[in-house]
Formats: structure tokens, sequence, C-alpha cells
């Protein structure tokens, strides 16, 4: 496949932005693979690029989210360990459901989770500091939960650790974002591992990404650190309405 050079400077700014928007909020995916899609490259080859690169470029904001101590560790060690369980549970159960099941459940999930982001908004400064074995337990099943639901289907993972992290678990903004990103790149990077091994990364494409990502991924981390009241709603906004956008689209296609 040939590609001119007007398209590695779409891939870099578009993969830039995905990165951008997944370091803050989760989502990115929404925009990449049509990315991918877009450029022509084989069917076979986007998904393992797409972890290729958004590993990579998530790495940086990882890095930069450790540096700045917001990642509480005896917190989401639970929800990483829980994760990686639940991801390889519904990968094998992921042969039973339909996507247009899958579709349809979201279309109905995302208008309540813009109602429960508002209202975690308005009452987040009532909310009462959780016991040790509650942290642990909310942590695991938290990570059991959307793990499994990575691994089922993907699309929006981080943004709803994002919230699952404000509402159930009582981080801020900004310790919730710093810590979905975490959680969602441990699970990441295994997929990774394994599209690596399997050959199905177009590296062509995937150096010119990476770059990009790796800025979008550094630039927003950057907001989540500095200014998360006012970045990471807004980002998981965006990302919410992208989605059910895609749903309604691909169940319309369906």
């Amino acid at each position: 496949m040939e590609i001119e050079l007007w398209q590695y400077v779409a891939v870099f700014l578009l993969i830039g932005f995905s990165g951008f928007v997944d370091s803050i909020a989760g989502g990115g995916g929404l925009i990449s693979v049509p990315t991918y899609l877009a450029l022509g490259m084989p069917a076979e080859l986007i998904l393992g690029t797409n972890k290729c690169v958004s590993s990579t470029g998530t790495t940086f904001a990882v890095f930069r989210y450790i540096k700045s101590g917001t990642i509480l560790w005896k917190t989401v060690v639970y929800a990483i360990v829980a994760a990686l369980i639940g991801s390889a549970i519904g990968a094998s159960l992921s042969v039973y459901l339909s996507r247009s099941s899958i579709y349809i459940l979201l279309l109905v999930l995302i208008p309540v989770l813009f109602t429960l982001q508002a209202r975690y908004m308005q009452l987040r400064s009532e909310q009462q500091p959780l016991n040790r074995l509650q942290v642990i337990f909310r942590a695991t099943l938290t990570g059991l939960l959307l793990g499994g639901y990575d691994g089922i289907f993907g699309p929006g993972t981080g943004t709803f650790l994002l919230l699952a992290f404000m509402i159930f678990l009582h981080m801020s903004t900004r310790e919730a974002s710093a810590n979905a990103r975490i959680v969602n790149y441990a699970s990441n990077v295994s997929a990774f591992v394994y599209f690596l091994i399997q050959g199905r990364v177009f590296w062509p494409v995937a150096l010119v990404a990476i770059a990009g990502s790796i800025c979008g991924n550094w630039l927003g981390s950057g907001l989540v650190i500095n200014n998360a009241d006012k970045v990471v709603v807004p980002v998981f906004r965006f990302v919410l309405t992208l989605l059910m956008l895609k749903c309604g689209y691909d169940l319309f296609l369906a």
C-alpha cells in the first residue's frame, strides 16, 4: 500500500488528537480506528497497529502521572489485576454476544452515564470517605466488570473507568483520569504483546502514528495534572457523545 506525504501528516495530527483525548478521558480509539480505516490499511492490521500506537503513547502519559504522584497505587493495583482477569473472561465470552445487542445496550446506557456524571459534579463535596475494605472491593469489582467489557467489545473502556473511579471510589477528576489511564494501559499492553507476536502491526504507519500519539498524550496528561476540573469533564462528554454516535451509526449499518 502506497501512502502519500499528506496522508502521513493527517495520520500524525489525527492520532495526536486521539492520544490527547485518550490521556484525558479515554476513548481515543473512537478517533484512531476510523483514521486507519480511512487510510485504507488492511483490516487485519488495524487492531494491532492501534494497540501498538496507543500503548506507546500512553506510556508517556502514565509516566507523567506517576511522576506527579497522582497514581493511588494502594487502590489501583486491585483494579489492574481484576481488569486483566476480566479482560480474559470477556474475550472468551465475546463469541456469545452479538455486536447489535452491545450497541443497543450502550445507546441505553450512555444517557445514564451523562446523568451520573452531572449528579457526581453536584454531590461530590458530600461524598463520605471509604474504609479500606470498601476501597478494595469497589476497585476490584470496577476492574473486573470494565475489564470484562474491554475483552468483549472495548470502545469507551477508559471513559467508563474514569466515571467509575469518580463515583464509586470517590476520586477527584484529576485522580480518576490518571488512575483510569493506568488500568486501561495494563490491558492494552497485554493485547499489544499478543498482536506484536502475531505480526499484526503495520509499521510504516505505526511509526508516524506513535510520534503523534506521544505528543498528544504528553499534552493531554499535562492539562489533567495542572487543570483537571476544567479539562476532564468536557472531554468526557465529547467521548461519550462520539461513542453514542458511533453505536447508532454501526447499529444502522448492521
